[in-house]
């Protein structure tokens, strides 16, 4: 999570407008997360049966960070905004359980009251009384404590000066970018959406309304606060005192740069010497989990990414209460994570689950539920919303089934079809293609490559359609639509085709586990799945991995692809 502050009039509501722009980003409305980390430190500390249990600070900070983790239900990005990021209180706080970084919006405190001013119609007459009242004494409040924050902690902040937002936007959020270590992002700066914080609930029409297009606001401060109170406020802002920190790289960020780059080389270099350096830290253990299973290495490996999920680093750590399956029989809750491409690679574990006695509950996303109902492995379905309900004896979060399965090497790896393929006719030289994934995934830009290129590669055969949703309209005329309403119709349509090419989307880990033969685009830097070298996965009998040799260059993997072969291979 990044941490969004201001002053008030300051830009933080277009700021967050923008930044909503990006499909990897949610910047929340002002938020309430910030009070209610206060409300629990206060309650913590004065409520009697915490001194009864001698509860430790460890304890405290654990269940902070829950809040934390907990209050959004997004795979993306958040930038919850409160101007309570910025007391040094908190940012000491939270900086005990993980990184904090603050984007702060600044501005002359003298156009911030004359904004204020503005909004709430104060006349000249009026200004003087204005002044007293508690809007006024909020603002000066909130610049007090950002100052003090900044001037603490000033390595934590980014700040964004009002007139650079306006004047030059594309630069600020750019910085933004950089600052939070996310890849830039082309704007729309003509067509902005409208704030969502409803206005009425702070009592001041328009408080947060944003104009489609950014423009400068045309009126004059000194005109509105009159000449001796202008002049008054001039000069003193904080940010001008002294010049913008200069940041320097964690370990982890310089180790990630590596990856993305494709210097695999150096990244696993120093995705080890961190792991050496910062053993506790699950962030930098997750990283080096992805190396080890490049290296072949999948007992490492998955130890590696089983500690790295309970920071939320990959899965979900709040799944129950009860204790993690250890290879007993029982009722075993199998709690499905991530992204639904994800889930459809983690059911295969119900297999073995029930090879070893079990009885299996698997815990999905609802609009998978109707898709894994029909494995016969599975004896309880349950939407991930409801595991609370659930009778069980064990639990298993999906990212940590590898290691209590005793994955040690890829031979442990089953790669026989595990969900049921519809009974349909599968129509001799049938292509289905699928050529983009969800917009919201963080590395869609790592897998994402010019439809064009599949087009030109897929045109010449007997194709449908797999897209669904997004990138569904720029289907060309001569390609085949099906029916693709929900997971069971894209299913059918799977099992219809006696080939199926896509690039690394949840439709490829739908056809491999139902045994279609699948050609797989996979980006320079891989999925964690495709970590291991060559042109087959053990995860899939069925599917063939086309690799991009270089990052940026996605014209080869197409070019290698040989359709009379596969198709004679497929039948």
């Amino acid at each position: 999570m990044i941490f969004l502050s201001s002053i008030p009039r300051s830009g933080s509501t277009l700021l967050t407008s923008l930044l909503n722009q990006r499909p990897d980003v949610y910047a929340t409305p002002t938020s309430n997360l910030c009070n209610l980390l206060g409300a629990e430190m206060q309650m913590w500390k004065k409520h009697l049966a915490t001194q009864a249990q001698g509860s430790k600070e460890e304890d405290l900070l654990r269940i902070l960070k829950s809040i934390i983790d907990s209050r959004y239900d997004t795979n993306k990005l958040v930038f919850d905004k409160s101007r309570g990021w910025a007391d040094t209180k908190n940012i000491k706080t939270i900086s005990l359980f993980q990184d904090v970084k603050i984007v702060a919006t600044v501005r002359p405190i003298a156009d911030c009251l004359a904004s204020l001013a503005k909004i709430h119609k104060v006349s000249k007459d009026e200004i003087e009384a204005f002044c007293k009242s508690n809007f006024v004494e909020d603002m000066f409040i909130s610049y007090n404590t950002l100052r003090n924050g900044y001037e603490t902690f000033p390595n934590k902040f980014l700040l964004i000066e009002y007139d650079n937002l306006v004047n030059n936007p594309s630069n600020e959020l750019d910085r933004i970018s950089d600052f939070v270590g996310i890849k830039t992002f082309v704007h729309n700066l003509t067509k902005i959406a409208d704030s969502q914080e409803k206005d009425k609930v702070w009592g001041v029409p328009n408080l947060h309304k944003v104009r489609p297009k950014i423009s400068k606001s045309k009126y004059s401060a000194k005109k509105i606060l009159g000449k001796k109170l202008y002049d008054n406020l001039q000069g003193g802002e904080f940010w001008n005192d002294k010049p913008e920190p200069v940041r320097k790289k964690q370990p982890i960020q310089i180790q990630h740069d590596a990856l993305m780059k494709g210097n695999f080389a150096k990244s696993k270099e120093l995705a080890y010497k961190n792991l050496a350096n910062f053993p506790n830290d699950t962030n930098i253990a997750f990283n080096a989990g992805w190396a080890k299973l490049s290296d072949g290495d999948v007992a490492n490996g998955y130890r590696l990414l089983d500690k790295g999920r309970a920071t939320n680093v990959w899965g979900d750590p709040l799944t129950s209460s009860q204790p993690v399956w250890n290879g007993k029989k029982g009722t075993v809750l199998l709690r499905l994570e991530r992204g639904l491409g994800d889930q459809l690679h983690q059911v295969r574990y119900a297999r073995e689950l029930k090879k070893a006695g079990c009885t299996v509950v698997v815990s999905c996303s609802p609009q998978l539920a109707p898709l894994i109902n029909t494995i016969p492995e599975v004896d309880v379905i349950v939407q991930n919303e409801a595991d609370g309900g659930v009778y069980h004896d064990y639990s298993l979060p999906a990212m940590s089934a590898p290691i209590q399965l005793g994955y040690t090497t890829n031979d442990n790896i089953d790669g026989t079809p595990y969900i049921p393929r519809p009974d349909v006719e599968v129509v001799k030289g049938r292509v289905g293609v699928r050529w983009q994934g969800f917009n919201g995934y963080e590395h869609q830009t790592k897998r994402k490559f010019s439809a064009d290129l599949m087009f030109d590669a897929v045109k010449d055969q007997d194709c449908i359609s797999l897209q669904r949703n997004e990138g569904s309209e720029i289907r060309p005329r001569w390609m085949q639509s099906v029916p693709l309403h929900t997971w069971m119709d894209t299913a059918k349509a799977v099992a219809s085709c006696e080939l199926v090419v896509t690039s690394c989307t949840s439709v490829a880990h739908l056809a491999g586990a139902m045994g279609v033969p699948t050609w797989i685009v996979v980006p320079y830097v891989p999925y964690y799945l495709w970590t291991y070298p060559g042109s087959t996965t053990p995860y899939y009998n069925s599917m063939t991995l086309y690799r991009q040799t270089e990052i940026d260059n996605w014209e080869e993997p197409f070019k290698t692809m040989n359709f009379n072969k596969g198709l004679a291979h497929a039948a």
